[in-house]
């Protein structure tokens, strides 16, 4: 029977006491987990498509950035030449680059007159499909990329990218563009689709309308019974926005889409709703499979319960069966006292003794079979000795051949002479390197090739010169001197020599060398140099050009670094007039005191040559036409041979001349210095021109603002102009700096703007005002900062406006239980507000005395005013009294 045994009673009971929380758990899971799994599911390749699409992205935003940095270069190029570049070193240096850059098929720039340098197009005519993307490109002025298509010619798939490139006023002059094979980007698009493939998905790559793009999938990708269906549907007509389900032919199926912005392309993923399901859930089957496993795991538990007593004869049977397969290691564990734990260790003691006995044999043969290995070794480094010898010799005799055909074929010339400087051996580098033949070269002298030998360092130039002292080369090895050979046509070869001497039983026999021709190498090396020297004096004077806003100085600094920089006697700036005069700005140099210091009219001087005609001037030879009374007496001096005029030009206006006087003609690197340095104060000087007015413009805006306040009230007409001045004046004389100076300036312009928000009636009201009233007043500064918060003042300017009437013991007004220290450009205005209220009439008092007016601002020192402040109105009134009384009277009706 089947509850006939214990042991079935328990495996039965248990697998009862198992089940029933397995299968609670599994509708649990059913019901509620399932729906959370398939979510985040979703979610996870959503975010792998998203991923995807970002890599997509920034890999044709790498690509415009190589065509960018190509466009620049080419421009860069183009200027340093200032000439039109030739078509044919274009294109082929376009075409080098294009094989030079991975996934480039073709790099070409067109012309707005449709020349083009390195053309891919067919019979000289430009492809119609460039064509089009050209001409969007010269209407939008942005870069532009096109969907892929085949190349006419080759057949390959290529997308096609075009940038413009434009000149100093933004116009377009040339557009730049590359062809891109677009395998070099289908490995990404092959990692998403086997990512997502093996999942059941289905992707396409659409364009925002749903045209879908089949160019990568033209010969990898298998046609499956949903890809047919999908090839008559507008998946654009389906999918709503970011619908994540769609329903096609009765089925439902889930939706993943992300945007490739770049080049207006939609991926979109798809996978049947039922598939996804089958793929992604499987909680039923995990819950089957843990029933399964836990039933069987009861049962194991039953068997292991009822096994539990014979398990003592087990382990001995185990223990007498490895003895006999020699584990001699093998113990019983002793956990009982019983008969069978006395058994256990009888059986252990016999273990051990017979582990003894097998350790003792086993190191007795391990000695015998070391000695064998040892005698084994000894034969084997015989026969490998003779083998040696043999190898060595063959070698020996190879090395030999090798050697010469070493020394014939390498590209340095390989010499050697004796110790009586004759050249005993040469290869044949000799024909190409001094245009000798080998049988002319050998038995003569070597100092005859040689004209200068020094050493060389690559950061100091020429040093420890041996002057021509050609017996050192036997005195010593070298590594990399430098000498000067005469070749057979006399033309001088720049070479780079390493020696070893060739001793003979102690006695010198020789000396062998290479030499490398590195002629080529020197000539780049002084290219080098003078650029770096070019970029030096460059960058030394741009340092100071962006160091100031005010212009006198910055032109002061500049001719200053011209003179020291280039070490020339006399350099000027003359900025251009409204009556077409050249007004002197700046000047420096050793001729500065005989220099014309007065406006010259453009049409009577050399300098005025530069603004009519545009370009630079250069004047070296003196007549009676060139010279004038403006600059007789400096090229009298004796120390002016060429007077170089550089006209400053920006934005296609001319503002000046940089004038600049040589002793000799100055060669192209100085003339490139001085041009670029004219450009950048052309550039700044403008910049500084249309500060200013914005400046000027600023301040007349704010002072309306602040006359609309005063409007209100005759008594307070001219109230915030006078506390402007006083502030400026104030701040001024304390040190602080010019920006700072302005804001205190701006601040106290605008101090009363809150009054706006106040009640004329209470503004305008003769004699005292009621408590109620003065509440309301002091709510102005409060209002004010309200008004301007989000207008974009600095905070020095909030700060006056909102505590200009807080006083320096911080009592007072706004509020403010947060504010430890009062900000000192408040303290400033709240001096000036004061001394300008005291000193001013009003509807309910007479005006103070100036002077009366500051003994009650000192009266107040250190507890409504702050003691420095204070100090400074006293000190200018002290010095200026003038200054201040003419102030006090301003906008005086």
């Amino acid at each position: 029977m089947i509850f006939g045994s214990f042991k079935r009673k328990l495996i039965i009971t248990l697998i009862i006491l198992a089940i029933i929380p397995i299968i609670t758990l599994g509708i649990v899971i059913d019901f509620t987990v399932k729906e959370q799994i398939i979510n985040q599911a979703i979610d996870i390749k959503t975010q792998f498509v998203n991923n995807k699409a970002d890599e997509i992205n920034r890999w044709f935003n790498d690509k415009e950035r190589i065509l960018e940095t190509i466009a620049t270069n080419y421009l860069i190029y183009k200027k340093e030449k200032d000439l039109v570049i030739n078509s044919e070193k274009v294109s082929d240096y376009l075409k080098n680059l294009a094989k030079e850059i991975d996934s480039f098929s073709d790099i070409y720039i067109i012309t707005k007159d449709k020349e083009k340098h390195n053309s891919i197009l067919l019979n000289d005519e430009i492809d119609i499909r460039i064509k089009l993307l050209y001409d969007e490109v010269l209407k939008n002025g942005n870069t532009l990329w096109s969907q892929p298509y085949k190349d006419l010619k080759t057949g390959k798939t290529f997308l096609t990218v075009l940038i413009p490139i434009k000149d100093e006023t933004g116009d377009i002059k040339e557009v730049i563009g590359a062809n891109i094979f677009i395998k070099s980007i289908e490995d990404i698009f092959k990692e998403l689709e086997n990512k997502l493939a093996a999942d059941g998905f289905t992707i396409r790559v659409t364009t925002l309308e749903g045209k879908e793009i089949n160019f990568f999938y033209e010969t990898n990708r298998a046609t499956n019974s949903f890809d047919k269906e999908l090839k008559n549907i507008n998946l654009a007509a389906l999918i709503d926005g970011d619908n994540g389900k769609i329903s096609i032919q009765d089925k439902e199926y889930f939706v993943i889409q992300s945007i490739i912005s770049k080049v207006g392309w939609k991926l979109v993923c798809l996978i049947d709703k039922g598939v996804f399901y089958k793929n992604i859930i499987k909680i039923n089957e995990y819950i089957i499979t843990t029933v399964i496993f836990t039933l069987i795991f009861v049962i194991l538990l039953a068997s292991f319960l009822s096994n539990q007593f014979s398990k003592p004869l087990e382990e001995l049977r185990e223990g007498t069966i490895e003895l006999y397969k020699g584990n001699y290691d093998y113990k019983i564990p002793m956990y009982r006292n019983d008969e069978f734990g006395q058994l256990a260790k009888a059986f252990n003691r016999t273990a051990e003794e017979l582990n003894k006995s097998y350790k003792r044999l086993s190191e007795q043969t391990k000695m015998l079979i070391e000695n064998n290995k040892q005698l084994q070794g000894m034969n084997m480094e015989l026969e490998a000795s003779y083998e040696q010898l043999q190898s060595m010799a063959l070698e020996l005799n190879e090395s030999e051949e090798k050697y010469r055909l070493l020394v014939e074929n390498m590209n340095d010339l390989v010499w050697a002479i004796d110790s009586n400087y004759r050249i005993t051996f040469v290869n044949d580098q000799i024909k190409d390197m001094l245009k000798y033949d080998k049988e002319e070269a050998i038995g003569t002298d070597i100092r005859d090739f040689l004209s200068k030998i020094w050493y060389f360092n690559s950061k100091g130039g020429k040093s420890a010169n041996l002057d021509s002292n050609f017996e050192k080369l036997l005195e010593s090895d070298y590594d990399n001197i430098q000498v000067v050979l005469i070749s057979k046509n006399g033309k001088e070869v720049i070479g780079e020599v390493s020696t070893r001497r060739i001793f003979d039983k102690g006695k010198l026999v020789g000396v062998h060398g290479v030499l490398r021709d590195i002629t080529e190498r020197k000539k780049l090396y002084s290219q080098i140099i003078r650029k770096n020297e070019e970029l030096f004096t460059i960058n030394k004077i741009s340092k100071n050009l962006n160091s100031t806003m005010n212009l006198d100085k910055l032109l002061k600094m500049v001719v200053d670094d011209i003179v020291d920089l280039m070490k020339i006697p006399l350099c000027t700036i003359r900025l251009l007039t409204k009556d077409n005069k050249l007004k002197l700005m700046a000047y420096s140099g050793e001729l500065t005191d005989i220099i014309w210091f007065d406006d010259i009219p453009i049409d009577e001087d050399i300098l005025g040559k530069a603004v009519i005609e545009g370009k630079i001037i250069t004047t070296s030879e003196f007549t009676e036409e060139n010279t004038s009374k403006y600059n007789e007496r400096i090229i009298k001096s004796g120390k002016v041979n060429c007077i170089n005029t550089i006209p400053l030009i920006a934005r296609e206006k001319i503002l000046g001349v940089l004038a600049v006087a040589t002793k000799k003609e100055m060669n192209e690197s100085q003339i490139t210095i001085l041009t670029s340095v004219a450009n950048q104060v052309a550039m700044i000087i403008e910049n500084i021109n249309l500060y200013n007015g914005l400046k000027e413009s600023y301040l007349r805006t704010i002072k309306t603002l602040a006359a609309t306040v005063e409007a209100k009230d005759k008594y307070t007409e001219g109230h915030s102009y006078r506390v402007s001045k006083y502030s400026y004046l104030i701040a001024k004389h304390m040190g602080l700096p010019d920006k700072v100076c302005e804001e205190v300036e701006i601040g106290g312009i605008l101090h009363d703007i809150g009054k706006i928000g106040i009640k004329d009636s209470i503004l305008t009201k003769a004699g005292g005002l009621t408590d109620e009233e003065f509440n309301e007043i002091k709510k102005h500064p409060t209002i004010g900062a309200r008004i301007l918060q989000n207008v974009g003042f600095s905070d020095v300017v909030m700060n006056v406006i909102k505590y200009h009437h807080k006083r320096y013991d911080l009592k007072g007004y706004p509020e403010e239980s947060k504010l430890e220290e009062l900000p000192l450009e408040a303290c400033i205005v709240g001096v000036a507000d004061a001394l300008d209220a005291m000193a001013s009439n009003r509807s309910y008092r007479k005006a103070m005395s100036i002077e009366d007016a500051i003994k009650e601002i000192i009266r107040n020192k250190g507890t409504q005013f702050h003691p420095e402040v204070v100090d400074a109105l006293v000190d200018i009134y002290r010095r200026d009294p003038e200054t201040i009384i003419e102030i006090s009277k301003s906008y005086c009706g």
